[in-house]
């Protein structure tokens, strides 16, 4: 067993090391697929759990000896989003089980969110309130970008939105961030595109943002959307045909 629990979260650490009996009997379940993500209450604390699935034998080797994991990356990247400005839940700490010597089961825990996905707004544009949220999600993505911090994992479902009561400015959080890449440079404008391309919103959101972004960043619109929907499309063809791919293995 190894844990890690950040200090400012140091009184859930009983919380954290019995994860493992707590996580199957207890939680209201948030998400169910190839992860599990829970809700608990500790104390007058709410936070998300969530356990990654269990690797095969070949990414268990992997991942003891040659690589960290999934939850352990998560926790990392969230603090280091959070030290460059980019919000994410707060990481509260990360946990790893071994079985015969190997990688087993994982779990990262940071504070719940009540952020809106940003999925729940794109299937409703062009409806009233939309259009300044994904707006500020078009500026949002440039921030990102500039700053060299490439999502690989960049869905609408994985962007968190909220309306600051206060000032009425739109703020978002990264979630589900275990696969993410720090550049020390802007990225690239075809990895921004390439990046892009795995929001899968309806088509008229995801062009609308394609325009946005490209006025954030001084490009050439039509190019810009001419990019990112041919980079859209592929990614949409190469996932269609591996789909096909496994049903036939099955």
């Amino acid at each position: 067993m190894r844990i890690h629990v950040n200090p400012a979260s140091e009184r859930l650490r009983s919380f954290t090391e019995h994860l493992p009996e707590l996580f199957g009997t207890g939680g209201e379940v948030l998400h169910t697929g190839r992860n599990t993500i829970k809700a608990f209450e500790v104390g007058d604390i709410r936070v998300a759990v969530k356990r990654f699935r269990r690797p095969n034998l070949f990414q268990a080797f992997i991942y003891t000896f040659f690589r960290r994991s999934k939850a352990r990356r998560s926790y990392e990247h969230a603090v280091r989003l959070r030290a460059l400005g980019v919000d994410s839940p707060e990481p509260i700490a990360w946990s790893e089980y071994r079985r015969h010597g190997l990688l087993s089961d994982s779990y990262y825990i940071s504070h719940y969110s009540d952020y809106t996905p940003l999925s729940q707004t794109t299937g409703h544009f062009p409806s009233a309130g939309t259009v300044p949220v994904l707006e500020a999600f078009s500026r949002f993505a440039v921030q990102l970008h500039e700053q060299g911090i490439e999502h690989r994992d960049f869905n609408h479902g994985n962007v968190l939105w909220r309306r600051d009561a206060a000032t009425g400015a739109v703020r978002f959080q990264l979630i589900d961030i275990n696969r993410m890449r720090f550049a020390d440079r802007p990225l690239r404008p075809r990895v921004c595109m390439v990046n892009l391309r795995r929001l899968s919103c309806p088509a008229v959101a995801f062009l609308f943002i394609l325009d946005r972004y490209a006025e954030a960043r001084g490009w050439n619109v039509d190019d810009t959307l001419l990019q990112g929907t041919f980079f859209r499309l592929a990614f949409g063809r190469r996932k269609e045909l591996r789909k096909r791919f496994r049903h036939r293995k099955r």
